[in-house]
């Protein structure tokens, strides 16, 4: 017993003198003090509860706060009252165990102890896992905070799923994890789907702790989302706890950057190097003795490359384009690198199949071209760490998978303003198929163009699918002249989905589209693997992913216009283009208004590209809304 105790308070010191070393308070926290200055809403109580016993982190009052270092080892002399209770507990305990429940009050996913504070002492010295406690649930008086924010987020997964362990970081995972498991967090789940998700963490949560993942800033729970986003194919409480561990190793780097702050996760890489701009001679002869010396690749020694394309080239537009770049490289490169394709692959088990067939080939390395391909890409990214793999998107914070994609924005901005230009009553239409990161950039660009030219100029947005051939019809619902449709018609049989066009006599007619030109942007990412530059881009001592996003000023994104466009509409769009490509113009400098008020004052420089990857608002002269978000990244990601 006195032994014991003497162990418990020797934690007790060490933990309180590590506080005082690196600047924290020694003692328990108590409630009272830490929202004495803080607005609080209702007390509800919850009943008698299971809680994690390391989420039991203080007192309610300041009366016993002194008694209790940190961790809830005990601080005073053995000779005291104090420690003779607490002994006798710790008899009670290894012989019988306690059965009565403790009180707490939970705050923001966090126990404050109200009866019952030696019991939690001497549990945590035995390593206890839980407590049983009856529980008054304080919730914080507004909600504006990212913390109040999750702590809501949480409680609204608790009443359909009553876990206190799992804990999330990041806003929407709760949703994310409900949406993997077939739930919601409307309807409360059943005992036996509640059961299999706490069996299921808890066995990761030992494997996660056994990798080292204490050393990460991230919840065993993040780990867990990261995990299931990879493998979540496979029944955790079905696969071996040293197969899990090797996953996680093999994970390693997608979990730290799920720790880090949004600024810090992603390198967004907006221009290519010097080596990747240079141009040599059109002919085969001058790429061969371009490249001369200056790789390790040749003719007889190729760089293989695979694209996989989600569906077929002959019906899908948007794979078609992906494909002509590829056989660019084919013809530019003059057989220093070989492609080869791999098309509908939408469904996971073809794609990992095409991946296998690709690696059996020896391609090193694998595009994949739509953003709904990212998940298997990474998957497969994980299980094939020599190969190195890109997918087509943007705002991903992946680090075993680049993403690439254009500056989508400059071309609309340029389109906004030759859509001013024509419109007849200063309503112009705006259609958009599907809500992705940069959608919103686009839309905003598109009508910072248009009032321009035109200071009255309203952009009616819409969203969705429109049936082939319907542009006019939608045109003629919404009283404009003038209409873009979505960036990449989904067929090849209806090119008035695509671009820009005008209302005339009842029929469609072009004014200009924007253009892709993938075959560019392939070609500088492997000069970039072919020049040996491509491990430059990152630090490898900051573990950051790649993004990749060029625009104009590389050749990637360009407009082109339709015949009979008036030569004085055409100098003026070239004018704006030109400024665009030497950065004397950027549709996101300067004054910016949104819907809800201003966003920045005249004189400010250009919003960061993360700001409008990541953009939010719409600008005030656009007629609409932007869709219900959904939490899920992958789905927002483009």
């Amino acid at each position: 017993m006195e032994e014991a105790y003497r162990q418990a308070r020797k934690r007790g010191e060490q933990g309180r003198r590590r506080a005082i070393s690196q600047s924290e308070h020694p003692y328990l926290t108590d409630l009272d003090s830490l929202v004495a200055q803080l607005p609080l809403g209702q007390r509800e109580s919850v009943g008698l509860r299971d809680i994690p016993l390391e989420m039991v982190v203080g007192t309610v009052t300041k009366g016993r706060q002194s008694a209790f270092s940190c961790n809830f080892m005990p601080l005073l002399p053995f000779s005291t009252e104090f420690a003779r209770k607490w002994s006798n507990l710790y008899d009670i305990q290894v012989t019988e165990g306690y059965r009565d429940p403790i009180i707490v009050t939970e705050f923001m996913h966090r126990f404050y102890v109200q009866e019952g504070n030696k019991r939690v002492s001497v549990l945590k010295f035995l390593d206890a896992p839980t407590v049983s406690a009856k529980v008054t649930r304080l919730y914080p008086g507004t909600w504006d905070s990212v913390e109040s924010r999750l702590y809501g987020e949480f409680c609204a997964f608790w009443r359909v799923c009553p876990l206190y362990e799992i804990e999330f970081s990041r806003e929407g995972s709760y949703e994310t994890l409900a949406k993997m498991l077939g739930q919601d967090l409307v309807e409360k789940w059943p005992q036996k789907k509640v059961d299999y998700l706490r069996h299921t963490f808890l066995l990761f949560k030992r494997a996660y702790l056994r990798a080292g993942g204490d050393h990460l800033d991230i919840t065993p729970a993040d780990a867990m989302l990261v995990y299931l986003n990879v493998y979540n194919q496979d029944r955790l409480l079905d696969t071996p706890t040293d197969i899990v561990v090797n996953r996680l190793c093999k994970i390693w780097r997608e979990l730290v950057i799920a720790g880090k702050n949004d600024e810090d996760k992603v390198d967004l890489v907006e221009a290519p190097s010097v080596d990747e701009e240079e141009a040599p001679a059109k002919s085969t002869s001058g790429v061969l003795n371009f490249f001369m010396g200056k790789t390790v690749y040749s003719t007889a020694n190729p760089m293989r490359i695979a694209f996989i394309h989600e569906f077929p080239c002959a019906t899908s537009s948007w794979d078609s384009l992906h494909d002509q770049g590829r056989r660019y490289l084919d013809e530019h490169f003059g057989g220093i690198v070989r492609t080869e394709a791999f098309e509908d692959c939408h469904d996971p088990d073809v794609f990992y199949a095409a991946v296998e067939t690709a690696v059996k080939h020896g391609d090193n390395v694998i595009f994949s071209t739509s953003h709904r391909l990212m998940e298997y890409t990474l998957r497969a990214a994980v299980e094939y760490p020599q190969v190195r793999f890109l997918n087509c998107s943007i705002g991903l914070p992946h680090q075993s998978v680049r993403s690439y994609f254009g500056k989508m924005y400059e071309a609309k901005f340029l389109l906004g303003a030759l859509a001013a230009s024509m419109a007849d009553n200063h309503r112009i239409g705006y259609h958009a198929s599907v809500f992705a990161s940069g959608a919103l950039s686009e839309i905003n660009a598109f009508a910072i163009g248009a009032s321009l030219l035109d200071p009255r100029a309203q952009i009616i947005l819409t969203w969705g699918d429109v049936p082939a051939g319907g542009l006019a019809e939608a045109m003629c619902r919404e009283g404009v002249s003038v209409m873009t449709g979505a960036d990449m018609s989904k067929s090849l049989e209806d090119p008035t989905a695509y671009g820009l066009h005008r209302l005339v006599d009842g029929k469609v007619v072009g004014i200009a589209m924007p253009v892709w030109n993938w075959g560019r942007y392939y070609e500088l990412i492997v000069r970039s693997l072919l020049h040996g530059t491509w491990d430059e881009t990152s630090d490898d001592s900051q573990v950051r992913a790649v993004n990749y996003w060029y625009g104009m000023s590389s050749g990637v994104i360009d407009i082109r216009y339709a015949p009979g466009l008036p030569y004085q509409t055409r100098k003026l769009v070239q004018l704006l283009r030109n400024g665009i490509v030497e950065g004397s113009i950027n549709p996101f400098g300067g004054e910016l208004h949104s819907q809800d008020g201003v966003v920045q004052i005249e004189g400010f420089p250009p919003l960061p590209s993360t700001q409008i990857v990541e953009m939010n608002w719409l600008a005030d002269n656009v007629i609409g809304s932007i869709p219900q978000l959904d939490n899920e990244p992958e789905v927002r990601a483009l």
